[in-house]
């Protein structure tokens, strides 16, 4: 059942004993989103905790490492927080497949797998969609809960550089700031400190570009050889794929990466003229309409020609 933020509210202020859920390879959104609703609800006296995610790494690890349950745990309300869909639950939050009460999201390819689900596409971050649900509830925005909220909405909106920026992004940025987090130092370490084995894969990207479509479409391969060599972990891949993006010309920007199992992970940006998202639902994923994803258990170069397969048919169709 669709719910808008009154009803969200209403349904958290109901419930007790919570457990929030993150997705696969989380990011800054998933878990800046996770680790401000769990300080706001315990903030109004709710007992609530996040679910270990075994793929969590070091840069996000203190928004959600401290809020793990104690071992006895047993929730009673299960929220999951940025997931588009159940097959992104993490390993550890299998068991709750089918059984999530309140959906947070804004994914617009989310097909609404809760008995609840306030799913707003037009926020550029599922943070911003945190933060109105955090306010209706009457949590005070504290400067611990600011830092989760503007890490979800910096890191989901490129720094406020991608189109999915709207004024309400700003303004929930805003309101973080006014509780005297440091907005410049968040956002040098997220998107300008570089570990040396990302520098490496960054420079491995540009030097493998290869491009197709006189240029339009950007595929770049992360084999896992280089990515073992370099010491570069999942921390270090964090928003790679945008590089694609930024030679002048690309309008497609692929980034396949193989996993340790041999499967594939692909991600897509693309420009204001193309859909990532109509082009990852061809094979199987999806997500927004300038960053979507997809996954393979298949090979690399099997994986490479089936989204660039996919690219070049939207590519044509948009022209």
């Amino acid at each position: 059942m669709t719910v808008d933020i009154a009803g969200a509210a209403a349904a958290l202020l109901a419930a007790d004993d919570i457990l929030i859920l993150t997705h696969r390879r989380p990011d800054g959104d998933t878990t800046g989103c996770a680790g401000a609703l769990c300080r706001g609800l315990r903030q109004i006296g709710k007992t609530a905790y996040i679910m270990e995610n075994p793929e969590i790494t070091r840069r996000y690890a203190p928004m959600i490492v401290p809020c793990r349950p104690p071992e006895g745990f047993v929730p009673r309300y299960i929220v999951s927080t940025d997931i588009a869909e159940e097959k992104l639950f993490p390993d550890t939050a299998a068991p709750y497949k089918g059984k999530v009460d309140l959906v947070i999201d804004h994914h617009g390819s989310n097909p609404g797998f809760g008995k609840k689900d306030l799913i707003r596409p037009d926020a550029g971050a599922c943070a911003e969609v945190l933060y109105d649900l955090l306010m209706a509830l009457g949590v005070q925005l504290t400067r611990e809960i600011a830092e989760c909220i503007y890490v979800g909405v910096s890191t989901d909106t490129g720094c406020f550089k991608y189109s999915n920026t709207t004024a309400h992004t700003h303004a929930v940025a805003a309101a973080c700031l006014t509780t005297g987090i440091d907005g410049g130092e968040i956002n040098r370490a997220l998107f300008e400190t570089k570990t040396m084995p990302r520098f490496q894969m960054e420079r491995i990207v540009f030097d493998t570009m290869a491009f197709y479509e006189d240029g339009a479409i950007a595929v770049a391969l992360l084999w896992r050889a280089d990515i073992d060599r370099t010491g570069a972990d999942m921390d270090d891949l964090d928003s790679i794929a945008s590089l694609t993006r930024q030679v002048e010309g690309v309008q497609i920007g692929i980034t396949l990466t193989e996993n340790k199992d041999g499967t594939v992970k692909v991600s897509v940006r693309t420009t204001k003229e193309m859909d990532a998202a109509a082009i990852c639902k061809k094979v199987g994923g999806g997500g927004h309409i300038r960053a979507a994803g997809a996954s393979f258990d298949c090979g690399m170069q099997e994986a490479c020609e089936a989204i660039l397969a996919a690219a070049r048919g939207q590519y044509h169709a948009a022209r």
